[in-house]
Order: C-alpha cells, then structure tokens, then sequence
C-alpha cells in the first residue's frame, strides 16, 4: 500500500489508529472473523460513518478498494432493494438496453426519477404510481422550482416524461401523461461567454511555482487548458500514448461529440510537456499525463481541472472571481477571435460542428462590435425645429381601451386559471401579458355567466367581441392566450370547448419600417433639448437626449432602454450592459466615442444636480412614476411631439414608430460599412450580435434594401466582376 499508492507513513499510522473503530461496529452486528466479512459489510460501515462526520469512514472506503483489488473478500448477499431502487433499477435497464443511452446520461435520469418516487412515497405505496394524477406532477414541478432553474427543471421534466411513457407503454398508466407535462423554455445562448483576458491568463500562468512536482503539474495542466482550449474532461483523459513526438501531434478525445481531434504539438508546448514530466519523479502504472500528487495516485477527475485553477488563482493574489475551467477555453477562443482568426479555423480547433457555436464568442469581442456603433448625429447650429405644443398635436391613434381589472380571479374559471399561471410561472415564464388577458377574460365569465355552465363556443365568441378595438394580431394573440389556458382546464373537464385557431383573425402585415436618416435624427435631438425642465425631472430634455442617443446609436429596444441602470453602465471602457432581455439574452453594447461623451456628460450633469446616482438607479430617471423611471407612455408621446415638430413623418403624416429607430441604426451601419469598402458578408455577425440577435438570419429582417444599398451593392459587384467582362470571361 506504501509503495503503490505512495501514502507517507504518518497517514498510515493515522489509518491505522481508526481501524478499531470500524472493528468495533462490525463486531457489534455479529462478525467476529475476517472469514465472515464481505464487501457488502464494508459498504455498510462506510455509509455508517460518513453520515456521522468520522474521519474512519475514509478508512473503511480505502480498506474496500484494496480488498476489492485484490479479491479476498467475496462480495457478499446484496441487500433487499426497496421498491424505490427496485423501480430505479428497471428503469436503468430500459435506458441502457432499449434506449442506448451512455452511464452518465443514465445516472442524471436515476437523479431525478429518485427525487419524485420519493415526492410520491412510492417505498409506502407502491400502487401510488398507477393512481398518479397531472396534479401531483404539477405540484411536483413547482415544489422542484424553488430549488431549480430552468435548465435544471427542463432536465427533470425530460427524465419525467421519459419514464411515464415508458410506464404507459408497459400498460401501468392509463392515461399519457407525458404528453401533458409542461416543460421551461430556455434559449441557445442566455449567458455570456465567461473569458478572461489574454494578459490575465499569462499573469496567472507566471505566478504558478513551479519548483515543487505539484506546480509542474497545474502549470503544464492549466497551460494546454488555454493554448488548446481544452475541455476539463479531454484534459484529464489525455495520456502518454495521445502524444506522437516524432509528428509533433496531440491527440484528443473529445467528450461532447465523441469525434477524434488531432492539434499540433508546437514548440513551447513539448518543451512544457518534457519539462514536466523530467522534473516529476512520480511511478504511477497508470499511462494519464496528469495524476494526483497526493495519495491514492491516479488520474485526476474533471472536477479537479477547476479546483487548480480556483486554488491558483487564490495563491496569485489577482483581482479574479472563482471560475470554472471552461473559462480557459473561452479565453483561448477570444483570443483567436481578436486575432483575427476565421470562424472555421477557430471551431476546428475547438472541435465546433458548426460555425454558429464559435460565433458566440464575438459577443465579447468588444471592440471589434464597437465598429457596429453609430456616431451621434450632428445638429447644426441654429437650426433646431420650433417645438409644437402637446395641445396642438394631431390625433395619430385611437385610444386604446383600459380596462381596470380585479387583481384575483372570481369566476368559477378562476381556480384554473391561477392554476395556470401559477405552473407556467414556476417553469420559468413571466407571463404578465398572458396574466393581464386572462384576467379580462375571467372578468368577462364573471359578470356574464356567473354560474358554472362548462365553456362553450358561444361564450368564446362573445368574449372576442370585446376585443374589436385591437388589431387583428393583437386580437388573434389574445384568443391564443386563451386558447391556451383552456387546453389546460381540459385536462381535466373533457367536454371543454377548444377554439379552432383557424378561425382567429389573421395577423395583420407586417409594417414596413419608416427608416430615420441622421439628419432627421439630429432634427428630432435638437427638439429634444428644448423641453421644460419639470418638478418631477430638472433633466427632462438631457434626459430624454440619451435615451433617444442610445435607442439610435445603439439600436437598443425600448424595453432595454428602461430597465437600463447606471450599474450596467462601464464608462471606462464604454459599454453598456444588457442584461436578460428578450429572448432571456444578455449582451455587451459598445458606444461610440461621440455616444460615450454624451452619456458621461448626462451622468456629470445628474451628479452635479444631487440626482440618483446610486448604482440600481435607473438611466431613464423620473420622479413621476414608482420605480422612478420613465414609462413607455409617457416616453413614446415624446417621440410622437419630436417627430411632428421636427417634420419626420411617414407619407401618412403619422410619425415613426420608436422601434424604426433599431431598423434604421441597422441599415445605416451597414451603408457605413459599404462605404468604408468592407466585407459585409464577414461583418454580418458582428451586426447580429451587437443588436442581440442569435444569428444573421434574424438580423436580414431588419436590412430593408433602400436604394442607397442598392447602389452601393451595385457598385460593389461592378467593382468586383466587371474586369471579368471586360477581358472577355474567367479564361
């Protein structure tokens, strides 16, 4: 045990002197001799004393390993299983043999199917499992919510309706089930890219000790972590045989697609590599390039790549947070990305399959998306609009109906429909539209059938009466909304009338976008700074300035703009970040130098003020509303007063929507673009994640073809091809 594990001889005697205690309790359950023991009687005492806290657990777990080694002790009778464990243990050999899936996949699903046998007392029960009902699953997930995000619930929810189709198939349940069950929705790519700059992994790197074995190690294990941006369990999986010295190759087994990758051995990395494995003076049979220094030897786990780096990182004395160790591979992506490095290259060395995962790192690349922010336009002296009167303001649009709806349900719906809510919420959704329509709808049964009567196609189409000062989508959105609060209530009431959504309105065409220039945004800004100061804001007109800056420079949505506070603000390196906006999405948002200026001037001018400057103030400050921001209301009627004062009207005469003010910073980055002769093709993706778009085919949508881009993509292509024409082909 002292040689091939190389424990010192103080841990020994230290193992040594707890062995009575583990001899005590087994004596105490009837075995007095080492002929009567089994490795059943060990896992017993194991589990024994680590539920205590007593260090002679370790002693009994290292006493398990070396007799399992060596195959002196039998295995012993298994213990009974509990109906619980009985019913895991089928349910893993569904998963293996029928469905192929890999041991950890199938150790997850055990996880959480542990979890709601015990929710059910299914070990009191058994027969709980066939009298199973939707409400209890429900009860179940919301139970699981307060302790689970939405990724881990979405995890659950597979694992749960894996197993009762399984269970239904078997003729166990009678009814699906698992076609019933809500699942959380998440979105590819909620959370920024965790990177550390190129400068800090070198600093870290440099403050690693290498005089000592262990040093060695973490230094050659964290190094080949950030020049080949490695996973943690391609690390710790790589051996003696994955490096072929004579072609200067490193072989890697990637975890994720299981795909084999070659990379170039170069020069500094063999040298590191020979380095650490001349100066190390372990003896292991085992082939990993990386082992515990400490007792037992053997390869590291790949949680081990994380506590070098969260230890090393402490030993450093730098100004870092705790992170994992795939933050060593999105610094090596950064830096290939701020290299200059096409995407391809980069998700060939990363082992990507497709481009779109590699382009996720450009998110970060703050200064390379700051070539997407507009300059702010300039307002020539003297001439800013004369500001038109609220008073005297043409009607644009009707009023919208509000209604002043009970906060709590009160019809014989109701139940269900906080029911509804309630689940929804739990997954992960906000749903306050949804609430809000519900709300009238339940207030429409309320007064009109008071009674339980059952929903019935006349009642629906009474309800959508009082939806005729809506658009057609704003309309079909709302029977959609119900619509589906019903498909819920049948679950449990059979007979429920479902709406057929073919009868809903149909959407109503899509706007076109009335495209602002810079010369009718620097109109509008120059009406924005004669506004009156008021009681509730002395910095009205600064204050809706910025807004209106950030909104066209940075084609911020409107919702972004509000909920914008001064913490998201980086003024040192200029950005603003967005957190958690839609789609669940968050991004970093460059400002230009000209944008940069206005906002520390804005900022500089509220300080001098005494104004709220703590760091959960919001931007958009107003003292009139509680939170003291700006509402939509009240900021879009001041867009509709610019835009007439400063004639910037559609050919209707109605003014601009705000949100045209995102569509036009688009297309105006991209003349700027042509204009500078870039590759617009490449700069795509850049656009797309500035404005917080999952890909470039999401961004086209708001690339309207105005006649300057026709003429500049003309030019383009004449530039291009035309010398092919004119030498009389490609030969």
């Amino acid at each position: 045990m002292h040689e091939a594990q190389h424990y010192t001889l103080a841990t020994i005697a230290l193992y040594l002197s707890r062995i009575p205690s583990a001899v005590r309790w087994l004596q105490a359950r009837q075995i007095t001799s080492a002929g009567q023991l089994t490795l059943q009687h060990l896992q017993a005492a194991h589990g024994h004393f680590i539920a205590r806290h007593d260090a002679t657990s370790t002693v009994v777990g290292v006493l398990e390993r070396f007799l399992r080694t060596r195959g002196t002790v039998p295995e012993g009778q298994p213990p009974s299983l509990s109906p619980v464990e009985q019913e895991l243990q089928n349910f893993t050999s569904y998963l293996r043999t029928t469905r192929g899936l890999a041991d950890k996949t199938i150790r997850n699903h055990r996880q959480w199917l542990r979890g709601f046998l015990k929710f059910l007392r299914f070990d009191r029960s058994p027969r709980s499992l066939q009298q199973l009902q939707l409400r209890q699953i429900e009860t179940f997930l919301r139970q699981s919510a307060r302790t689970n995000n939405r990724f881990s619930l979405q995890h659950e929810v597979a694992t749960l309706r894996t197993f009762l189709r399984w269970r239904h198939a078997q003729g166990l349940l009678s009814r699906p089930l698992h076609l019933q069950i809500d699942t959380p929705r998440v979105y590819r790519g909620e959370q920024l890219p965790r990177a550390l700059p190129w400068h800090q992994v070198q600093e870290l790197l440099r403050y690693i000790d290498r005089s000592e074995p262990i040093g060695q190690r973490d230094f050659a294990m964290l190094y080949l972590a950030a020049t080949y941006g490695l996973r943690s369990a391609e690390l710790v999986q790589l051996t003696l045989d994955d490096i072929d010295w004579e072609e200067r190759t490193l072989r890697i087994r990637q975890t994720k697609n299981k795909q084999p990758l070659q990379l170039p051995l170069t020069d500094e990395a063999a040298t590191i590599l020979i380095s650490y494995l001349r100066k190390t003076c372990a003896r292991s049979v085992h082939r990993h390039l990386f082992q515990r220094v400490n007792a037992p030897r053997g390869p590291l786990q790949p949680t081990a790549v994380r506590e070098v780096l969260a230890h090393r990182i402490r030993q450093s004395g730098l100004d870092l947070t705790p992170c994992g160790g795939h933050v060593l591979r999105h610094s090596f992506a950064m830096r290939m990305v701020q290299q200059g490095v096409s995407f391809k290259s980069i998700g060939d060395a990363l082992g990507h399959r497709h481009t779109e995962s590699t382009s996720a790192y450009i998110r970060l690349d703050v200064e390379s998306l700051r070539d997407a922010a507009l300059p702010v336009p300039d307002t020539a002296p003297g001439q800013a609009p004369a500001l038109i009167s609220p008073s005297k303001l043409p009607r644009i649009r009707g009023a919208r109906l509000s209604l002043h709806l009970p906060k709590c349900f009160r019809s014989w719906l109701g139940p269900s429909l906080k029911r509804y809510l309630d689940l929804k919420r739990s997954l992960g959704r906000v749903f306050r539209r949804e609430g809000a329509v519900l709300a009238h709808w339940d207030n429409f049964v309320h007064c009109s059938y008071p009674r339980r009567c059952g929903v019935r196609a006349q009642m629906f189409a009474q309800w959508t009466n009082e939806l005729a000062h809506l658009s057609p989508t704003g309309s079909r959105a709302h029977q959609r909304i119900v619509r589906n609060s019903l498909l819920f209530y049948a679950r449990d009431h059979r007979n429920t009338f479902i709406p057929d959504p073919l009868t809903f309105p149909k959407p109503a065409p899509v706007l076109v976008p009335r495209l602002i220039s810079e010369e009718e945004m620097a109109r509008v800004l120059g009406a924005a700074q004669q506004l009156l100061p008021t009681a509730e804001n002395p910095l009205r007109a600064e204050t809706l300035r910025v807004g209106l800056i950030l909104l066209f420079c940075c084609g911020l949505r409107l919702g972004e703009l509000l909920r914008l506070k001064l913490s998201d603000i980086d003024m040192e390196r200029a950005v603003l970040s967005i957190r958690l906006t839609k789609f669940h999405k968050s991004r970093l948002v460059p400002l230009s130098p000209s944008a940069a200026e206005e906002l520390k001037g804005y900022l500089k001018t509220r300080k001098q003020m005494k104004l709220p400057t703590a760091p959960d103030a919001f931007l958009m400050w107003s003292q009139r509303r509680s939170p003291e921001v700006y509402g939509p209301g009240s900021l879009l009627s001041l867009w509709h007063q610019l835009c007439v004062s400063a004639r910037v009207l559609t050919a209707q005469g109605h003014p601009p929507r705000l949100h045209d003010a995102r569509h036009s910073c688009a297309v105006l980055v991209l003349h700027r673009w042509y204009a500078q002769g870039a590759d617009v093709q490449a700069k795509l993706p850049y656009l797309a994640a500035y404005l917080g778009h999952v890909s470039p085919a999401s961004t086209h949508y708001y690339l309207k073809l105005t006649p300057e881009l026709r003429q500049a993509a003309s030019e383009r292509f004449h530039q291009l091809f035309a010398p092919l024409w004119a030498s009389g082909g490609i030969a």
